[in-house]
C-alpha cells in the first residue's frame, strides 16, 4: 500500500510543476501589458525619475544649510595673559529673498507632475509596442499556416503535373517549373518561421524578459470595426495627451522662474543667526540679522534669460499643439483606411477560395492549362497572405491612434 501511496505522490509532484509551466506559457494581450507595465526598462526608469523629482521637492522645501561661525582667542601673546580659549560662536540660517522660496516649491512640484506625464507618455509608447508585435506574432502564425496550406496545395499541384509528364500529356519544363514552386512555398515556410522567432524575441525584451523566453499566444487575431469617430479622437488627444500637459506645466514653471527673478533684483536675501561672546571683557548674546541687496545689475540678465525662456515655453506649447492635431488626423485616417482594407481583403479572400476549387476542377479537366493554373495559384497564395497582413496592419493604426488618442489605460492588477 505505502508503494502505491508513494508512486501517486511522485506522479502528483511531477504534473503539478509541468501543468504550472504549461499555464506559464500562455500569454494573453492583458497579460502582456501588465509584464511590460511593471518589467519594461523604459517604464522603469520613468518611475525612477518620478522619486528623483519627489526628491527634489524635498529639496526645495528645506531650508538652506546652517552656518555655524567659532572664534577661537589667545593666540598672541601677551605678558601675564596665556589663555587660549573660545571667545564667541554665532549659528546663521541664510534665507532666500521672500516668498522666492514658496516658487521653488512650486517650480519642483511641476517638475514632479511632469516626471509623472512623462510615465503616462512613456506607457502609451510601450503600451503601442507590445500591441503592435502582439499582433504581429498573431499574423505571423496566421501565415505559417497560410505557407503551409500554400506549400500543400503547391505539392499537389506537382503531383499531378508530374503525373500528367509520366503519362506524355505535358511536357518536362512544366514539370520542373512546378518543382520550382514548390521550392519557393517551401522556403516561404522558413522565412515565416524565421520572422516569428525573431518577433517574440523582440515581445520578450519589451516584456523585461529574456529574448529565449517560450510562450505561447493565447488570443486570436480578429477583426472588429473601428469603434473612435473623429471628433472623439481629436478631444480625447486634446484633453489627454501627456506630452500636452507636460508643457503646460513647462509653461507655468517658466513663469514662476521669471517671477521668482524679478523678485529677486528687489528683494534682500536675509540670514537670521545667534552669537554669543564669552571673554573677560564681554558675555553677550545678540540675535544676528544679515540683508544682502543684488545691487551689482540688479540681476537684469537673469530676468531677461527667465524671459526669454517662457516665451520659448509658451511657443513650444503653441506648435506642440498644432502637431497633435496633425498626428490625430493622420493616425485616424491611417485606421480608417486600415479599416476598409480588412473588409475588402476578407471578401478577396472568400473569392481566392472559391476560385482555388474552380481552377482545381478545371485544371483535371483539361480545361485550364499549365499557365494558367500556375497563374491563379500565385494570385490565390498572395490573397491568403494580403487578408492577414491587412489585419496586421488594422490592429497596427489602431494601437497607433489610441497612443495619439492617449487611450491607454493602465492595464488591471498593476501598481503604481
Amino acid at each position: 500500500m505505502w508503494r502505491v501511496t508513494l508512486l501517486l505522490a511522485s506522479i502528483f509532484c511531477l504534473i503539478v510543476p509541468l501543468f504550472a509551466l504549461a499555464q506559464e506559457q500562455q500569454l494573453s494581450l492583458d497579460h502582456a501589458l501588465r509584464l511590460a507595465y511593471s518589467d519594461n526598462s523604459q517604464m522603469i526608469e520613468a518611475r525612477s525619475e518620478i522619486k528623483a523629482a519627489i526628491g527634489r521637492r524635498w529639496q526645495a522645501i528645506s531650508l538652506p544649510e546652517l552656518e555655524l561661525e567659532l572664534a577661537i582667542g589667545g593666540f598672541k601673546s601677551k605678558a601675564g595673559d596665556s589663555d587660549k580659549g573660545l571667545d564667541s560662536f554665532a549659528i546663521r540660517q541664510p534665507l532666500d529673498p521672500l516668498t522666492t522660496g514658496f516658487l521653488d516649491v512650486g517650480i519642483a512640484r511641476d517638475e514632479e507632475r511632469i516626471a509623472k506625464h512623462q510615465l503616462a507618455l512613456v506607457w502609451a509608447h510601450v503600451r503601442e509596442e507590445v500591441v503592435d508585435l502582439y499582433s504581429m506574432l498573431l499574423a505571423e502564425e496566421r501565415a505559417i499556416k497560410v505557407a503551409q496550406d500554400n506549400l500543400s496545395a503547391t505539392r499537389q499541384f506537382f503531383t499531378r503535373v508530374e503525373n500528367a509528364y509520366q503519362s506524355g500529356s505535358t511536357t518536362r519544363a512544366d514539370a520542373l517549373r512546378a518543382r520550382l514552386e514548390v521550392s519557393e512555398a517551401e522556403n516561404a515556410v522558413l522565412v515565416h518561421e524565421r520572422n516569428l522567432k525573431s518577433l517574440k524575441g523582440q515581445l520578450n525584451v519589451a516584456l523585461g524578459s529574456d529574448y529565449e523566453k517560450e510562450f505561447t499566444l493565447s488570443d486570436q487575431l480578429i477583426y472588429e470595426s473601428l469603434k473612435y469617430a473623429y471628433d472623439q479622437a481629436m478631444s480625447s488627444a486634446l484633453d489627454l495627451r501627456a506630452d500636452l500637459e507636460q508643457q503646460k506645466l513647462q509653461v507655468s514653471a517658466s513663469q514662476k522662474r521669471t517671477l521668482k527673478e524679478r523678485l529677486s533684483m528687489v528683494l534682500p536675501k536675509f540670514t537670521l543667526g545667534v552669537e554669543r561672546t564669552t571673554t573677560d571683557d564681554e558675555n553677550d548674546t545678540a540675535l544676528l540679522i544679515e540683508a544682502s541687496y543684488p545691487l551689482g545689475g540688479l540681476n537684469v540678465g537673469a530676468v531677461k534669460e527667465a524671459k526669454a525662456n517662457q516665451v520659448q515655453e509658451t511657443n513650444r506649447l503653441k506648435a506642440l499643439n498644432r502637431q497633435v492635431r496633425l498626428e490625430v488626423y493622420q493616425a485616424f485616417l491611417d485606421a480608417e483606411l486600415g479599416d476598409r482594407q480588412v473588409v475588402l481583403q476578407k471578401e478577396a479572400l472568400e473569392s481566392a477560395n472559391n476560385l482555388l476549387r474552380q481552377i482545381t476542377l478545371e485544371y483535371e479537366e483539361g480545361r485550364a492549362s499549365f499557365l494558367q493554373y500556375l497563374e491563379n495559384l500565385k494570385a490565390i497564395k498572395a490573397t491568403r497572405l494580403a487578408y492577414f497582413d491587412a489585419l496586421r496592419n488594422y490592429h497596427v493604426r489602431v494601437a497607433a491612434l489610441e497612443r495619439v488618442m492617449q487611450q491607454v489605460p493602465i492595464p488591471e492588477g498593476v501598481t503604481e
